[in-house]
């Protein structure tokens, strides 16, 4: 585990950092936090993190100021810094004093800490393999890099109305363009099982345009968006000849990108900027220019035009599939593929005439897979016939074309038409499989044929008919059979209980935590105890009480819990009284059971009147 310290004077800010994320599952453990900087560098000073995670200003000393301190004291940790938007210049001081990243506090986002972490993960590695040449140089150039990333990204956000500029970056960046470019599958068809792990993807990416934009470019900066979209910020090499050089770099992505992960893209570039104030300018002609590859499919480099943008611009508004459920309503009643194709040829004509836009297309195509969801769900619980609607909807927003949808609507057409043809052989097995199922799952009610007939909608006459046709048994003698099977089962399996009062429960653990001469028997019984299927503690309460047994309850209550194995618990103390024996840990634990109170006169007392 990577041990974390977090800095900011805002109690606010620290409470949102440390619930922005499950630390634990990136390795990383909060182990303090502090509100000023001479309590932090105490707190670094005795706690030596891994990792230390600051804001910039703060009172008493800045988290500058105590990042050199701690370095003066021999202190060895990767940090990230806490910035607000005017702290840009703050945050190149940061790069040079080793900093792996900085981060925006109103903008944090929970992946973008996620991403600062491994970079810092990385670094304390280098720092502990005590490769300071190579650490150096990964701080030196990264953290640059971060900088760059950072301010670009809060430049496009259209919620600034003002940015203050960074007189260094306008230097490196004399003119730019905007590329945008989004990653798709190179094989289009419904269903396509092949996940895409795009984080890891990315990742991998940025390598490869890194080496790959030092040909073309004397500066390029890379921007995430969606999960599948990269956005770079380049300044060409050459004066002239820019949309040569811009194009042979896209078309080497491409390369990359069907080479190493079987993807293809497209790609939207922006005109020349000669400032980077007009980077969110450069941005949306990007965007358009991208939009433009939509329609056609055999362009995957677009360069904006003006001109171009009135092109599809035209109002789809009489686009409009719904007249066309009713006919395929009717084909499927009737198992009729080769009408369902028809259908879906006109369907595709309708996609050719109007030309929706992406967003359009998308969801007409979303309309007509629920569509086909419902009408066969009682028939089709296979993932593999119908994925989940989040995986489709997914699926299609990686599509780049309006040709690359009418060919997903085409394997789709296919796939019903299959179904189709599968159910008009096999209907009859079919609606033996389902009466089957619906029985295996009911049993233990009182079933008759009318019950399951009206459940799978069709007549008692022909489910009993069928049924008995396919099986050599009637639906009766089916129901008997499975309940008796059951009852077989249920037989052979058998259940353990162990019943102990709480004194020799105890006296079990102790045996098997002290006592190093216990006979192998005694260490089974309290592997028993834990694995049973049921376990009664009788008279919680009456044993000698103590930070053992305390501790011992718990694991024994929580291990069962985690096992789903039952347990009953009798105690004469009432919630209060078992709070204060046995921690709250034990309590909350108890209270998960439910409570039967029991009133009446005592046993005991009886029995000895």
């Amino acid at each position: 585990m990577y041990r974390i310290v977090l800095i900011d004077d805002e109690p606010l800010v620290l409470a949102g950092i440390a619930s922005l994320i499950p630390w634990e599952e990136y390795e990383c453990t909060i182990v303090g936090k502090a509100t000023n900087g001479n309590s932090a560098m105490e707190l670094i000073l005795e706690l030596n993190p891994d990792i230390v995670i600051t804001d910039i200003r703060m009172p008493v000393m800045n988290g500058l100021e105590l990042i050199e301190a701690c370095q003066k004291q021999g202190c060895e940790f990767a940090f990230l810094l806490l910035t607000n938007l005017e702290d840009f210049q703050l945050a190149q001081q940061a790069v040079r004093l080793g900093a792996t990243d900085y981060l925006v506090k109103l903008d944090l986002q929970p992946q973008a800490l996620i991403d600062a972490l491994e970079r810092a993960k990385d670094c304390c590695n280098l720092m502990k393999s005590h490769h300071k040449k190579e650490l150096y140089s990964f701080l030196l150039k990264d953290s640059q890099a971060q900088v760059e990333r950072s301010y670009f990204t809060q430049l496009l956000n259209p919620q600034k109305d003002e940015f203050p500029v960074n007189s260094e970056l306008e230097k490196n960046y004399p003119f730019v363009y905007m590329i945008l470019f989004q990653m798709m599958p190179e094989q289009i068809q419904f269903g396509q099982t092949d996940a895409y792990d795009f984080q890891f993807i990315r990742s991998q990416l940025l390598d490869i345009i890194s080496g790959i934009s030092s040909r073309y470019f004397a500066r390029c900066t890379t921007l995430p968006q969606e999960k599948d979209t990269l956005a770079l910020a380049v300044c060409p090499k050459l004066e002239n000849d820019n949309e040569k050089a811009l194009s042979d770099f896209c078309n080497k992505i491409k390369v990359a990108l069907s080479t190493y992960f079987a993807l293809t893209a497209q790609f939207g570039i922006s005109k020349r900027k000669e400032q980077l104030s007009e980077l969110p300018e450069a941005f949306l002609e990007a965007k358009k220019a991208l939009d433009d590859c939509y329609y056609e499919s055999n362009r995957s480099i677009s360069f904006y035009r003006p001109q171009t943008e009135e092109r599809h611009r035209s109002s789809n508004r009489e686009f409009n599939i719904n007249f066309l459920k009713k006919a395929m309503y009717d084909a499927v009643l009737h198992n009729e593929s080769s009408e369902l194709h028809q259908i879906f040829d006109e369907l595709s004509s309708l996609f050719r005439q109007y030309k929706p836009g992406k967003t359009q297309a998308v969801s007409a195509c979303i309309n007509i897979y629920s569509f086909f969801h419902d009408l066969f769900q009682e028939e089709s619980a296979d993932t593999e016939d119908f994925p989940y609607i989040s995986d489709i909807t997914e699926q299609l927003a990686q599509l780049g074309s309006l040709e690359d949808i009418l060919l997903w609507l085409d394997s789709f057409c296919e796939k019903m038409c299959g179904l189709l043809t599968e159910r008009k052989e096999n209907r009859s097995d079919k609606l033996v499989y389902l009466a089957k199922r619906y029985i295996n799952e009911h049993y233990t009610e009182k079933l008759t044929l009318s019950d399951i007939a009206d459940h799978l909608r069709i007549s008692s006459g022909h489910l009993s008919t069928t049924f008995s046709r396919y099986m050599n048994l009637t639906i009766s003698d089916y129901i008997a059979q499975v309940k008796i099977e059951h009852a077989k089962e249920l037989i052979d399996s058998g259940h353990s209980v162990i019943y102990l009062s709480a004194g020799d429960l105890f006296e079990v653990f102790s045996r098997n935590k002290f006592d190093y001469d216990t006979p192998e028997d005694m260490r089974d019984t309290y592997r028993y105890i834990l694995d049973c299927d049921l376990l009664i503690i009788d008279d919680l309460g009456t044993e000698l009480n103590n930070s053992f047994t305390s501790s011992q309850l718990f694991y024994c209550i929580n291990e069962r819990m985690n096992m789903s194995r039952s347990t009953i618990i009798s105690t004469n103390l009432s919630l209060k009284q078992l709070r204060d024996s046995y921690t709250d840990r034990v309590t909350s634990r108890i209270m998960r059971y439910r409570i039967i109170p029991l009133y009446g006169r005592d046993i005991r007392v009886l029995k000895r009147g």
